[in-house]
Order: C-alpha cells, then structure tokens, then sequence
C-alpha cells in the first residue's frame, strides 16, 4: 500500500532530501580531506565524518523509500470523512474541551507543530477514520477510555506558524 501524503508533506520531504544530498556531498568532501591528513588509525576527524556520512546515507534512503510510491492526496472540496491529510476537530464530552489533531503519516508528522499529529494506523486514528462531522467516538488508549465527538475537518494546508497563531 502505497503512502499518502499531502502535498505539503511531499514537498517538504523533498526539500529535506535536497537538503541530505548537499550534506553528503560535503561529508563525502570531509572524508577525502581528513583522510589525506595522514595516520587513519588515529584520525577522530575522519571517523566522525564517516558515521555522520553513514546517519545521513540512512536518512536518505529511507525517504527516497518512501517517496518511490508515495500517493499525494487531493485535497480539494469540503472533506466529507475523517482521512490523512486533514485537521480533526475533536471535543472531550466528558470535559467539553477542544483539541486538534493532523491526521498523517509518521513521516509527515512535525514536533514544532502545536497541533498533534495520529497517524493512520494509531489507536486514535483508527477510530477516527471514515467519521463524519458530528460522530460520536470512544477511544480506547493504554490506561483509559477518551469520548469525543467530531466538530470539524479541515484539510491539513495551514503552515505550523499559522496554525499556533489561531490557536491562541
């Protein structure tokens, strides 16, 4: 099954892999220098550089293999259901709170967001998936049960800053 994606996600992604490639041509250079610097068995320079090289080359290949079948997600129209790339309005029933979560793939998710992110396949984002405005749902975490019904969907195109900002 292929992975979906927003666009913004690919996009960022794909700016990230441009980013590791001029890395690693950098570190592919540091190599070469440190290692022209004399005896290799001493050189902590050059075994920095090699292990940064071998964490970098890692990182690309895993985006490279999430990309290769990556699936966009059109993101048009008011959505309907519950589904990956949209922000889920949930509220507590039992508290009345508001609470906001993305609805993406792990590798789209972004820690400096302030809206949370489920993915798919987590407890919460199974639950979620395919609910509509209005659906009531209980979700079942580790050590408690949450009731929550859903108050809106939006797709998942609002910038981190903007989003922390109309949270305020």
């Amino acid at each position: 099954m292929p992975l979906r994606l927003t666009k913004s996600g690919y996009e960022r992604l794909q700016k990230e892999l441009e980013q590791l490639y001029q890395r690693r041509a950098q570190l592919i250079e540091e190599v070469r220098e440190t290692g022209a610097e004399g005896d290799l068995s001493e050189n902590a320079g050059l075994d920095a550089a090699k292990r940064s090289l071998g964490l970098i080359e890692a990182r690309i290949k895993h985006i490279e293999r999430q990309l290769i079948d990556a699936e966009i997600i059109e993101q048009d129209g008011q959505p309907e259901h519950v589904d990956v790339g949209l922000i889920v309005t949930l509220e507590d029933l039992d508290t009345g709170d508001l609470v906001r979560y993305r609805i993406a793939e792990a590798i789209e998710a972004d820690l400096s967001s302030p809206v949370k992110t489920a993915t798919p396949n987590s407890p919460l984002g199974l639950a979620l998936k395919g609910k509509k405005i209005g659906d009531e749902v209980t979700i079942t975490f580790r050590s408690k049960t949450q009731r929550v019904k859903i108050v809106d969907l939006i797709w998942d195109r609002i910038e981190p800053q903007e989003t922390e900002n109309e949270l305020r």
